[in-house]
């Protein structure tokens, strides 16, 4: 049977139909679904869409001749290729966008080493070997790291100092070595079996933050090993330049951070990986980078081969492999049309958000890390509404101290050149955990212990942090924001460490700003209910839309099977937030919204309606939101936030939405899905 939004031989319909398709709105209708061009395999069997892909491993017996490449057309693989390949791919999108390119097959998996034994009398030269291996590879790492810092960002060159603790753990050199001796077997045979043993072992732990680690690990193992076979191979294991053509799209089985360094990303199209998360190091640079990646992409390597034509669809996680003409067709002037209005938005980024009738608005970024700040700059957005201050704290293997926070949120402020920055105390627990702290699963629940909850058990790592914010706050205009706020007593918790924070600072005769505003997030309908009991205790409100979304609506904007209820524009909703900004004006209070709300289209007119005027969202959002606030006037959004208030089921607002700003963009935006301004990567606007 169809599913909603589509027609009963499993292509999407019309643009009504995509309006009335209830995921459109969580994120999950983000693409043509792959089988909206059936396959040749798929025409021939009952007609019925098929969305399951095939087990892995299991190509299809029937005869499949590729196609010869035809004159002046891509290649699309040899004559002589008779075996069935799969052609559509689900992975996991890490990277926003659409490139169309040829396949390149890049880094090998971890050496395979021959065993043998050695003599006692080799022991020690060894031994040798390993420490000189370490000392390399050592400094390969900080050559690395500098690399990363200058031409992506200090936070994410952070991923390296967890390979150079790794490189430093006495207790691996020493098992290592132990090994060696008691085995007699060479050093790279020891350490091979080590690693792989430490990665399988981590690999199967449940918590997906520790299992990242393994990559790490790997990582610091196939370094060691390749430096162990350049001392024995000198002139054979030199290494060579990555040589790429400016349309390949690179293909392997696992990704470490090591890789990217090594490859020159500018002249790539797009990252596909069979291994791998949203959340690992990988994807925390390639996100930096802005390259589209899609990650998880399970049979990649058995079924591609160098220089097969790919479509990478980063926002939705499709890759197709080898397409037909009218796919490829298609895509490309989805690819063109997106680029064209790329650039009509771009022309107008140094122009002020100010409706035709003269209301402004103040358009914010939405950050985790130094790179999407110069991103933003691009943008000319009027400040930073919201700094996680959890990103970096995520990627470190151990918990920053004082003087290096203190040196990024710094950074952070001055890399603004004078624009305010919002710095949000660590939002941890739920799906952010930090590797080094223990925590139950009951802190994994959206319901369960997370951000201030945790404070009381995390005090002295929350003095450190607002230590370090204080004294950065001495270098530019910032704000402190406290995330998750229930009650009262959440927020005046947090006011009290932030005075004893100070008083530290004050005896040590540290400069901060005595007058910082300090703010809380909106995120809990308990406290969005009262908000007039909280004026009292903050200088300003940030409006938290997609927790308070999964929170209003009870769906967890995670868990797929309940999206069709995760709505911003479930008329509760909507209520409630026209009465956090009437509150908010009522009182004389700061407010600004931030997350997916702020950065989608389809809301700008509603909030500008009920008089919000401060909008904070990832930096590549601004510029369709800055088109739509200097489209109209403020009397018109007014209007529609009234007609909207006064409707009663979702499928009616979002007609309404839809409508009116395919009227004032004069296009559809049918075709097109709007990223989640509140993840961690952030997103833009980019081609279904």
């Amino acid at each position: 049977m169809a599913k909603k939004g589509e027609s009963e031989g499993g292509k999407k319909g019309g643009t009504d139909s995509w309006r009335r398709d209830p995921k459109r709105q969580s994120g999950e209708h983000r693409a043509p679904k792959p089988d909206a061009e059936p396959t040749q395999e798929e025409s021939t069997r009952s007609g019925k869409s098929n969305r399951t892909p095939k087990p892995e491993g299991r190509p299809s017996s029937e005869a499949h001749h590729r196609p010869a490449r035809p004159s002046g057309e891509h290649a699309v693989g040899s004559d002589s290729f008779t075996r069935r390949r799969k052609s559509t791919f689900r992975g996991i999108p890490v990277v926003p966008g659409i490139a169309i390119g040829h396949a390149r097959i890049k880094f090998r998996r971890t050496q395979v080493l021959a065993d043998r034994e050695i003599q006692l009398e080799d022991v020690v030269k060894e031994e040798e070997r390993l420490a000189e291996a370490v000392r390399l590879s050592k400094v390969q790492l900080l050559e690395s790291r500098a690399k990363v810092a200058k031409e992506v960002g200090e936070v994410e060159a952070m991923i390296f100092d967890a390979h150079i603790a790794i490189l430093e753990d006495q207790v691996f050199l020493r098992k290592v070595r132990n090994q060696v001796a008691k085995e007699l077997k060479p050093v790279e045979v020891v350490v091979a079996t080590t690693v792989e043993g430490y990665y399988r072992t981590i690999s199967q732990i449940q918590d997906i933050h520790l299992r990242e680690r393994a990559a790490d690990i790997r990582d610091v193992g196939r370094r060691l090993l390749d430096n162990l076979e350049k001392l024995t191979n000198p002139v054979e294991r030199a290494s060579a330049e990555i040589d790429l053509d400016s349309d390949e799209i690179i293909c392997a089985h696992e990704l470490l951070p090591s890789d990217l360094v090594a490859l020159e990303h500018r002249r790539s199209q797009a990252i596909l990986c069979e291994l791998g998360s949203d959340r690992g190091h990988a994807a925390i640079m390639l996100r930096a980078m802005g390259i589209t990646s899609v990650m998880g992409v399970v049979g990649l390597i058995e079924n591609v081969q160098d220089g097969d034509l790919i479509i990478v669809d980063g926002s939705s996680g499709v890759v197709y492999l080898n397409p037909k003409k009218d796919v490829v067709d298609s895509y490309r002037k989805t690819q063109k049309e997106f680029d064209n209005y790329k650039r009509v938005l771009s022309a107008e980024v140094e122009l002020p958000a100010i409706t035709t009738d003269g209301h402004a608005v103040e358009l914010l970024a939405n950050v985790s890390k130094h790179a999407e700040i110069d991103l933003a700059k691009r943008y000319n957005v009027d400040g930073v509404g919201l700094y996680r201050s959890e990103f970096h704290l995520m990627v470190s293997s151990t918990y920053p101290d004082e003087e290096e926070q203190y040196w990024i949120y710094r950074e952070a402020v001055e890399r603004m050149g004078g624009k305010p920055v919002t710095l949000r105390t660590m939002d941890i627990g739920s799906d952010k955990k930090l590797p080094y702290i223990k925590m139950s699963d009951e802190d994994s629940h959206v319901l369960g212990r997370r951000s201030i909850r945790l404070m009381g058990e995390l005090e002295e790592y929350q003095l450190i942090q607002l230590r370090a914010m204080l004294r950065a706050s001495a270098h530019g205009p910032m704000k402190l924001m406290f995330p998750f706020i229930t009650s009262l007593e959440d927020i005046r918790l947090g006011k009290r460490l932030v005075r004893a924070a100070r008083r530290e600072l004050e005896e040590r005769g540290a400069k901060f700003d005595p007058d910082i505003q300090i703010g809380m997030m909106v995120e809990v309908p308990a406290a969005a209910l009262s908000l007039d009991k909280y004026v009292r205790e903050v200088s300003f409100f940030s409006v938290g839309t997609n927790d308070l979304t999964q929170y209003v609506c009870a769906a967890d904007r995670n868990h797929p099977e309940v999206a069709p209820w995760f709505k911003g524009h479930n008329p509760g909703m909507l209520w409630l937030m026209r009465h956090i900004v009437e509150t908010a004006k009522a009182n004389n209070t700061e407010l600004t919204v931030c997350g997916e709300m702020a950065g989608d289209p389809f809301y700008t007119m509603f909030l500008l309606g009920i008089g919000a005027n401060r909008l904070s969202m990832s930096a590549p959002q601004v510029p369709l939101v800055k088109k739509i606030v200097r489209s109209v006037n403020l009397t018109g959004a007014q209007n529609l936030a009234r007609r909207a208030l006064q409707l009663t089921s979702t499928g009616q607002i979002r007609e309404l939405f839809a409508t009116t700003v395919q009227q004032i963009l004069g296009r559809d935006l049918s075709s097109w899905s709007i990223g989640d301004g509140d993840s961690a990567g952030g997103g833009a606007l980019v081609p279904k």
